[in-house]
């Protein structure tokens, strides 16, 4: 167990996440983020290479030997937070988090492996996970029957999948659970897009019929991963909804200062004080719980599994309470299309369900503290 606590970033990632954010600011304002989830392709794919290649963050945590940076887990939770705070449909969490966490675990030496690294680094390559359920993402979804024969899959919640160039997807075959690489475009392969709440978080409905895969993690390989990856999930959803929160609340803010109701503006009511501090508090609790599990993860603690399932709830709750408050503080305009507003909510409810929710996450930690068996 961790003894000492620090959650000050150092310089470096500073700088990191201040970068990240001008960049967003610049390139991805919400009015670009409407253009984008209002099109047939919402991930700005062109901004995502120039991401990559600019800022080098779509291969954060590739090791330098395939071309990344190799930075940890903090510094992908400086960039998720950013994201977060922007909404933007970009799909750094899927491809470089999500989709490296699994890779790496892989034969490096394998040249499917290089070449997918060299890919997700300039940004040409876009991973798609193809979860088995929208709380459960290596649930299996299908069969594999070994070399030659090729995958029988079928999920509505690909994540990202309606623009991945290559899907991960875990199969039950003869010797247990594989996760497997697919090319989107193998023969047998079907990706349509599906229409979700969140239109900045896209989702696919993909079919594979007998469509060629490579096998990168055999049964064992799973299994050993597994926790670890439901950890990485949970804390990378948590920053996102921590970067998401301290931007409504910050709106909010700004707004009941500059509206002006009777003569003076509407954040010196009582009643709107008192909900932008109940505000405050979800935030400021929601951080330290998101800090905590990404400080977790960085350092394979053995209480990540606990820091992420608490975090994972902790911030979905709040980011939905925060998100929902501020349609409230924002009156008749908060309930519109033309504002943000239902841009976050939206991402905040999302974002709760998606890995397991407030129950499920809660469920998880009566059995991870023994309270249930």
């Amino acid at each position: 167990m961790r003894t000492t606590l620090n959650f000050a970033l150092t310089a470096e990632q500073e700088e990191l996440k201040s970068t990240t954010r001008r960049f967003l600011a610049q390139h991805l304002p919400t009015s670009s983020v409407r253009t984008s989830m209002e099109s047939a392709t919402p991930i700005p794919v062109d901004l995502w290479r120039e991401m990559a290649n600019g800022l080098g963050i779509a291969g954060l945590l590739i090791p330098e030997a395939a071309g990344g940076l190799e930075l940890g887990f903090i510094e992908a939770a400086c960039v998720l937070q950013e994201i977060g705070r922007s909404v933007a449909p970009l799909p750094f969490l899927v491809t470089s988090i999500l989709g490296v966490s699994l890779l790496s675990h892989a034969d490096a030496k394998d040249p499917i492996i290089a070449e997918i690294f060299a890919g997700i680094n300039t940004g040409d390559i876009i991973l798609g996970l193809v979860c088995g359920s929208i709380d459960d993402p290596l649930r299996p979804c299908g069969t594999w029957s070994g070399a030659g024969v090729g995958v029988t899959a079928e999920s509505r919640f690909a994540l990202d999948g309606a623009q991945a160039t290559h899907l991960l997807v875990a199969l039950d075959g003869d010797r247990g659970t594989v996760l497997a690489l697919v090319r989107a475009d193998a023969p047998g392969v079907t990706v349509t897009a599906e229409v979700t709440l969140d239109l900045t978080r896209p989702m696919a409905h993909v079919r594979f019929d007998s469509s060629p895969a490579t096998v990168i993690l055999d049964h064992t390989q799973l299994q050993q991963l597994t926790e670890r990856f439901d950890a990485i999930a949970s804390a990378g959803i948590a920053q996102d909804m921590i970067g998401g929160a301290e931007r409504v609340l910050e709106m909010s803010v700004e707004y009941a200062k500059d509206r002006h109701q009777f003569g003076r503006p509407i954040g010196s009511f009582q009643a709107i004080k008192h909900r932008l501090a109940d505000m405050l508090v979800d935030v400021e609790s929601a951080k330290s719980t998101a800090l905590y599990a990404a400080f977790t993860i960085a350092d394979a603690s053995d209480d990540q599994l606990i820091a992420a399932a608490t975090a994972k709830s902790t911030c979905g709750d709040a980011y939905f309470r925060v998100a929902a408050a501020s349609i409230q503080v924002h009156g008749g305009i908060g309930f519109t299309w033309e504002h943000d507003a239902h841009l976050y909510f939206k991402r905040a409810k999302a974002d709760q369900i998606l890995f397991g929710n407030g129950p499920a996450q809660r469920r998880k930690l009566a059995h991870l503290l023994g309270i249930v068996s």
